[in-house]
């Protein structure tokens, strides 16, 4: 991957991150949603504490500088690694508050919500939600593997993020990881501002027996947060304490497909964990409460979102020069 290219993802974070900011300065006049004012506070609290970790090194490199002893050369790794790590979570936090903050603002609205649409759209395609639900369900082992697939998604961004920064030649992979974390939260965010959905266990309401080998609270995590959006009444959000509100498109598809994009050189780590996020996207909907509509727009979204950053590294070269006899 080229300087340039790296300015580009870079340009397209800050982008995208900008977009957010704008979007809710003028979105927040008119809604019930404020951001708690620790948010803030938190917020300043790890920029600084990235800003003097990244010096510490910076420091740390200067004092080693032409030492070439194998101490001293695993100081180094270790120290651009962690700055690679510093610099990236720097682009990833102001993105991550914006996004959030945005996706509060588009949920707290009184627009009808159109989970009767998806399960219709659903059906057109010869699924059934609940007969999908009761079928994984009656397999405990099923159950369990779709259960672990579903939330292995949170550790492995911290472990993402880990072995890009610490391995040398892929440090510029996590900047691209961040782009496409950009784009992909942009679309995402953008579709779910018009369609407003709850989830097909909000929808179907089973009873607890139908998903007694999943989690008690299974794709309804977020629905008590949604209702007191969608109330009209004052919401103060503390972003740390956000719940995911994207209902369509699946969110967690979307990751799956990201992650394991950004481990295409690594293939002992892409194939193993391609593998697990195939049973995750499959785990959105009995455990995730998705509607298959929304994995397939999540899906979407991810295809678009690699593309998209494809196209912002390409670069057209000039055709060789031909003489003719």
């Amino acid at each position: 991957m080229r300087f340039d290219d790296t300015l580009r993802l870079v340009a397209a974070v800050v982008a995208v991150t900008v977009g957010f900011v704008i979007a809710d300065i003028f979105w927040a006049a008119d809604s019930n949603v404020a951001v708690d004012g620790r948010s803030f506070i938190e917020f300043g609290k790890v920029m600084a504490m990235l800003a003097m970790i990244y010096v510490i090194l910076l420091l740390i490199d200067r004092r080693v500088a032409g030492d070439n002893t194998r101490m001293a050369r695993a100081i180094i790794h270790a120290s651009a690694s962690v700055r690679s790590l510093v610099w990236n979570a720097g682009l990833f936090i102001p993105l991550g508050f914006a996004s959030v903050y945005f996706m509060y603002l588009a949920s707290a609205t009184d627009r009808p919500l159109m989970d009767e649409t998806l399960a219709v759209i659903d059906a057109h395609m010869w699924f059934r939600w609940r007969a999908f639900l009761e079928l994984t369900n009656s397999v405990p082992i099923v159950a369990k593997v779709l259960v672990f697939a579903y939330h292995s998604l949170g550790p492995q961004l911290p472990l993402l993020f880990i072995v890009l920064a610490f391995i040398a030649d892929q440090r510029l992979r996590l900047t691209e990881f961040m782009s496409m974390l950009a784009v992909s939260s942009a679309l995402t965010a953008t579709i779910m501002a018009f369609v407003s959905a709850a989830g097909a266990y909000a929808y179907f309401q089973p009873v607890a027996a139908d998903f007694s080998n999943f989690t008690p609270h299974a794709g309804m995590w977020h629905y008590q947060e949604l209702l007191r959006l969608r109330s009209g009444e004052p919401f103060s959000l503390l972003v740390t304490r956000a719940e995911g509100l994207a209902t369509f498109p699946s969110y967690h598809t979307v990751l799956g497909i990201l992650v394991v994009y950004a481990l295409r050189d690594l293939p002992a780590l892409a194939w193993p964990v391609g593998v697990l996020n195939a049973l995750m996207v499959v785990s959105t909907l009995p455990e995730g409460g998705h509607h298959l509509t929304d994995v397939l727009a999540g899906a979407a979204v991810g295809v678009t979102t690699v593309m998209f950053t494809r196209a912002l590294q390409y670069k057209l070269k000039p055709a060789p020069l031909t003489v003719a006899p």
